[in-house]
């Protein structure tokens, strides 16, 4: 096999065939090479490139897909719940599945997680006399400080405010 044989062509273009000496040949194929690395920067895919179409920017999940993550994270709340445990509830890549979550609902996978552990958080502070920390368990948050700082940023009240505020108008 020769040299003029085995010269790299890029996009399909036919092969020029190389002349000259070897440093000629050698600057030829080096062209080459930074015509494709030019090429791949325009927008040209990648050889080992994963060749899936993006998610269209305005898609959405199916109402059934919406109800079976919701029962999901309900039913989990005291578990860490990871995008790729939510994507895969759903059979969804994660990219596609935050993209479309966010597209339906208005929120990431993590803010519905979040708020879905405030939701019930708020349920067991105005119905029971479980002490915070363990609410905080209960919701799948690490420790009583991280509880009281998520609720009181989605809030804007401490858990133990809410709670007097709350059971005193329920009383």
């Amino acid at each position: 096999m020769t040299l003029h044989s085995a010269t790299f062509t890029p996009m399909g273009a036919l092969p020029e065939r190389p002349r000259g000496d070897t440093a000629s040949v050698i600057d030829q194929l080096l062209r080459s090479f930074t015509d494709l690395d030019a090429a791949q920067a325009e927008g040209e895919p990648d050889a080992g490139a994963d060749r899936r179409r993006a998610l269209p920017p305005g898609a959405k999940l199916p109402l059934w897909r919406v109800k079976k993550i919701e029962r999901f994270i309900v039913a989990n709340l005291d578990r860490a719940l990871s995008l790729e445990t939510l994507a895969s509830q759903v059979h969804l890549s994660c990219s596609h599945f935050a993209r479309a979550c966010k597209n339906t609902l208005g929120l990431t996978p993590r803010q519905l997680v979040l708020r879905h552990r405030i939701e019930r958080a708020q349920a067991l502070l105005r119905d029971t006399a479980i002490p915070l920390s363990q609410i905080a368990l209960i919701c799948g948050f690490a420790d009583h400080a991280h509880f009281s700082r998520q609720f009181r940023q989605e809030v804007d009240a401490t858990p133990l405010d809410w709670r007097r505020r709350n059971r005193a108008a329920s009383n």
